[in-house]
Formats: structure tokens, C-alpha cells, sequence
């Protein structure tokens, strides 16, 4: 018996010494372990803590869960499609909450949504198009990196201000062919190039989306709010003089910082230019890849025309199941090249958002978070307007902007006519608030596409998205104190 004990205590110590082994020359691997014991830690501590009367049980556990959660999506602790698939178990099994309730969650129109634009570029790459894109956009904007950063970001904000964020991702996404060209061409890593150019369609999109109200189901929310609880409307045209100074901004702000971000490892594209025009020729432009064009383009009118009548998710995925059907697009390629996993992310996201909104949680988070910086003289004005966008933003990392603005909107309006603040402003920037996803894969279906092109992680959007959200801030701060103003 003691020999099989000193055994076992060998055993220990030598797994014990080869686990320390690993966390001292794996950075990676500590700051992972280091991520889950903090997580489970937070989840831990505020499941133990007294019940806040005004939250009650379902949304003390709703508030652990995503207070522990948005730590592991942001550390990587466990694998982020994992993450998604447990969030709904432990609504259920935890949350003791209905199963039909939380599917309900998860098959939502949104999810249906990224679905079907995954498939829709995975269509596009297969025939070739994603080449002949870049291509285009290449010799329009010139061979250096710099113009091809601000074209493409320019581009993909101002498609964004027409369709969602994820729209516009998916209609540059094909851009990012041009990776493997400019690889194979200088016959080197290009990290960082590949990052600079990822980010720029992803940024452009959320960076474009706020400066019309057809950018973003925020942005109709909030309208739909001013008007029906503040008696403001604001219109159409009102709405793009307001915000339309940040989008133009926040285009040549993430011009210059993106590339300070990733420093490319290549200025100029000119022979990546020459060995994608070499291969654009050897692949004939045909019948299949017309038919991919016309149902893609279609599918962009449904989006705009009809799309809330049937739901811009029913109207992606059956226009990816058109191309099945036509036979241009074969099932094997949207196994290949669709990314699964992040479909997985984001059904846990969903379910998240509707998890925090049914128990009461969000807007338990809310209220004693105003409550908070009211106790401490931030209460009114600017400052009141500025700490709400923070809590808008801090929301919008882990719910869809569309569910942050439904439950924040009510509340913030409400607070701005006790403080006497214009409807119009607090509104507003709520409304601009809810679209600064940039740190987190799930904050929006614009980072979820661009994370499912393989290259990126969860630290390259804590990496960049938290400049561009500091420039975001700051672009608003001065439009809030000297521009809105002026329109008043």
C-alpha cells in the first residue's frame, strides 16, 4: 500500500513539475490556464454573493454566466465553439430555464443570417470570384498597401450604411483572396499584412454602419424610440447629418492606425497584382460565376426590400440553398470552407443576449450602473451622455446591438429627461455606442465572418479593437461637445 502511494506521489510531482514546465516557457498555455481559473473564479464569487433583491436568483446566474464567459471568449481559455455550445446547456441545466425557450434563442434569424453568408462566400471562393474581386479592387485603388487599406475600408463603410455590418463584410470578404496570392508571390509570412487587411473590412463595416438608420437594427430601434417615447423624429436625412461626420472620421482614423496596429511586412502589392491578373486569366469568367453574381445581387435587393417582411436570415440561407439547387456550388464546399465552429460561437452569443434580456439581467446591469455614477455627480449633461455610451459599449461586447439598444433604449431616453438632457443626443449616442463592437468576436456578424477566414484570434480583436474603440471614443467626444451642438 505505501509503495503504490509513493507511486502515485512520483507521479504527481512529475506531472505537476512537467505542467510548470509548460506555464513558464508556454506563455500561451499560462495565459489560457490563467483565463479559466479567473473565469470560473468570477463565476464562483458572484453566484456566492448575496442576492441583489432587485435581481433575483435567475439573473444572479445570468449575471455570473456572462461575467465569466465574456472573460473566457476574451482569454481563450477553452476552445470559443465549446464556449458556444455550453452557454445553452447551462441556461438549461443551470438556469433551469425551458429547452424550447433556449432552442428558440439559438435558431434565431440572426444566426440564420451569418449562416447563410458564410455559405454565400464560401460560393463566391469556390468559383474563383473572390480573385476577380480583389483583382478589381486592386487596380482601382493602386498596388500600395496604404491605398488598398483605405479603399477597402472606405468601400466596406459605405455599403455598411445601406445593409448590416455583416452585409458589408460578407460583400468584401472576397478581398481577403488576395492573401494567398500575395504569400505565394513573395514567398514569405505576411502575418501582419494578412491581419491589416482582415481588419479593414471587418472596422470599415462597423465603422460605416451608424451614419444611416438602415446601417443597423439599432439604428431603426433608437429611431423607433425617440419618436414613439420622446415624441422626437428625427428622419432619414437628419439622422446621416448627425452621425455621418464620425463615419468619414473613423475612415481615415482606421486608415492611419490600423496599419501602426500590423505594420505590413509588404508596402506594395505590384507583383501580387501581376500573379493575380495571371490566374484571373486561366480561370475563365463563365456561366456558373454569372449565376453566383446574379443570385448574390439579388439577395442583396431581398435584403433591402423585403428583408424585414421574411428576415434577412430566411432570405441568405435560401439563396444559398439556390446555388445547391442550380448545381454552381457543390455541399462539399460549403463543408470545406464554411467555418462551423464560429456558427457555434455565435449560437452561444444569441442565446447569451436572450438569456440576459429574459431574466432581467441587462437591465438589472443598467440600472445600478446609472444608479452608480449618479450617486457620484455624473448624472446630468455630457458626462451623464458619456458614461451611458461606456454601458452601451460594455453591453454591446456581449449582447447583439440590436437587443443592447431595445434594453438600454427605454432607460437611457428616460434618464436623459430627468437630467434634462436633449432626447435626441442620449439617443443618439446610444445608438452609436451599440455599433462599437471592435473587441470581441461575437460582438458583432461582421467580426464572426472575418474571424471565420482562419487568420485571426481572439487577442488580435482585444489587440486592435481596443485602439479603435479608444478612437471612437474620441471621435465622439468631439462631435458630442462641439458638432451636435451646432445642430441643436
Amino acid at each position: 500500500m505505501l509503495s503504490f502511494l509513493e507511486q502515485v506521489a512520483t507521479q504527481a510531482r512529475t506531472r505537476g513539475a512537467r505542467l510548470w514546465s509548460v506555464l513558464v516557457n508556454d506563455p500561451e498555455v499560462a495565459r489560457k490556464l490563467i483565463g479559466l481559473v479567473v473565469s470560473l473564479g468570477v463565476w464562483a464569487g458572484l453566484m456566492l454573493m448575496p442576492t441583489p433583491e432587485a435581481l433575483g436568483s435567475d439573473g444572479q446566474r445570468a449575471v455570473a454566466l456572462l461575467a465569466s464567459v465574456c472573460i473566457m471568449f476574451a482569454t481563450e481559455a477553452v476552445p470559443l465553439p465549446a464556449i458556444g455550445l455550453l452557454i445553452p446547456v447551462y441556461q438549461v441545466v443551470i438556469g433551469g430555464l425551458p429547452t424550447e425557450m433556449v432552442t428558440g434563442w439559438m435558431m434565431s434569424n440572426a444566426l440564420l443570417f451569418l449562416m447563410g453568408t458564410l455559405m454565400l462566400v464560401a460560393a463566391l471562393s469556390s468559383r474563383g470570384l473572390d480573385k476577380i474581386i480583389a483583382l478589381y479592387i486592386l487596380t482601382s485603388v493602386g498596388t500600395s498597401v496604404y491605398a488598398v487599406v483605405f479603399g477597402i475600408i472606405a468601400v466596406s463603410a459605405l455599403l455598411a450604411g445601406f445593409m448590416s455590418d455583416a452585409a458589408a463584410a460578407l460583400m468584401l470578404a472576397p478581398v481577403l483572396g488576395m492573401i494567398s496570392i500575395v504569400r505565394d508571390a513573395h514567398d514569405r509570412p505576411i502575418t501582419n499584412l494578412t491581419k491589416l487587411l482582415i481588419f479593414a473590412v471587418g472596422f470599415g463595416a462597423i465603422v460605416g454602419s451608424p451614419y444611416t438608420p438602415a446601417g443597423g437594427a439599432r439604428n431603426v430601434i433608437m429611431m423607433d424610440y425617440m419618436q414613439q417615447l420622446a415624441d422626437v423624429d428625427i428622419g432619414f436625412a437628419r439622422w446621416t447629418l448627425y452621425m455621418l461626420p464620425y463615419t468619414l472620421s473613423m475612415v481615415g482614423v482606421l486608415t492611419v492606425l490600423l496599419p501602426m496596429i500590423f505594420p505590413p511586412e509588404i508596402t506594395d502589392l505590384r507583383t501580387a497584382v501581376e500573379s493575380l491578373r495571371m490566374e484571373v486569366k486561366e480561370r475563365p469568367f463563365g456561366l456558373d460565376q454569372m449565376i453566383v453574381l446574379a443570385v448574390f445581387a439579388i439577395t442583396i435587393v431581398l435584403w433591402l426590400a423585403v428583408g424585414d417582411l421574411y428576415g434577412i436570415g430566411v432570405i441568405a440561407v435560401g439563396a444559398a440553398a439556390m446555388l445547391l439547387a442550380l448545381g454552381v456550388v457543390e455541399w462539399r464546399n460549403y463543408q470545406r470552407d464554411v467555418d462551423w465552429g464560429v456558427l457555434m460561437i455565435y449560437i452561444g452569443a444569441i442565446s447569451l443576449g436572450g438569456y440576459a434580456a429574459e431574466t432581467g439581467a441587462a437591465t438589472w446591469i443598467a440600472d445600478t450602473f446609472l444608479a452608480l455614477i449618479q450617486s457620484v455627480g455624473l448624472g446630468e449633461g455630457n458626462p451623464l451622455v458619456l458614461v451611458v455610451s461606456v454601458l452601451v459599449t460594455g453591453l454591446t461586447s456581449a449582447m447583439s446591438a440590436g437587443a443592447t439598444a431595445s434594453v438600454m433604449g427605454p432607460i437611457v431616453l428616460e434618464i436623459g429627461t430627468q437630467a434634462a438632457v436633449p432626447a435626441i443626443v442620449i439617443g443618439l449616442a446610444t445608438a452609436l455606442a451599440a455599433s462599437f463592437g471592435f473587441m470581441l468576436i461575437v460582438s458583432t456578424p461582421g467580426n464572426a465572418i472575418i474571424y471565420a477566414s482562419g487568420y485571426l484570434s481572439a487577442s488580435d480583436f482585444l489587440r486592435a479593437g481596443i485602439w479603435a474603440m479608444c478612437a471612437a471614443f474620441g471621435v465622439f467626444l468631439v462631435m458630442l461637445l462641439l458638432y451636435w451642438p451646432l445642430l441643436l
